[in-house]
């Protein structure tokens, strides 16, 4: 993929927001097809892929944005219009909805919440899978999401780029203008030099690095 990056944009933000951002992209737009009418539930919400999906189904708009997070609900993004713990997801649906359902499943996360998330998807409601963060897969009933009348879809940008770059390539871009406008209003990354990525991605194996981090090569 590659796409032209506007002047006097910083390109430690579009550096930080490409991939997580492509992937929000094509899962709102072509995989879940969200409209404004649609309820969307964002598990992992305070991760980035979660965060970023967030933001950018608020930008649709949708109309309700709720933010699943494992225990501190200030973490969630703003854009969020309601957080829910996960403990809690079912009981938080039943407050947060009229009937305690929502359209569209953002999961990159797997485990119990996928199976919890999903039996709350109304009819025609679509489960879309962009990871499994949680390292326990949970298998989806095919007699249940045809009895529900539900959709399970799942999203990898980086096994789908080659196979469908116009539409990868149309994210890219998109995605670019929306963080050279303002729009799209993404945390700056944390910035290491080159020479410390193994420790960067020491800190990524271990889960203690910032939501973004980005690597600067010296001229």
């Amino acid at each position: 993929m590659a796409a032209p990056v506007p002047d006097g944009v910083d390109l430690r933000r579009v550096t930080a927001v490409i991939v997580n951002g492509v992937t929000a992209w094509v899962a709102l737009h072509d995989v879940a097809r969200l409209d404004s009418r649609d309820r969307v539930l964002v598990l992992g919400v305070t991760g980035g892929l979660g965060a970023t999906t967030a933001r950018m189904a608020a930008l649709f708009p949708a109309r309700q944005v709720i933010g699943v997070v494992g225990h501190d609900p200030d973490r969630a993004p703003a854009e969020c219009t309601d957080v829910v713990v996960a403990d809690a997801l079912a009981d938080g649906l039943d407050r947060l909805t009229p009937d305690g359902s929502v359209d569209v499943v953002i999961d990159p996360v797997g485990g119990p919440l996928r199976a919890t998330a999903f039996q709350r998807l109304a009819p025609f409601g679509r489960h879309v899978v962009l990871g499994n963060a949680g390292r326990d897969d949970r298998p989806f009933s095919g007699d249940e999401t045809w009895l529900a009348t539900r959709t399970v879809s799942g999203l990898s940008i980086g096994g789908v780029a080659h196979l469908r770059p116009a539409t990868c390539t149309g994210a890219l871009t998109a995605v670019i203008s929306l963080v050279a406008r303002g729009i799209l209003d993404e945390p700056l990354p944390a910035v290491e030099p080159l020479e410390n990525a193994g420790k960067v991605h020491e800190a990524l194996e271990n889960r203690t690095a910032p939501a973004k981090t980005v690597l600067s090569v010296a001229h």
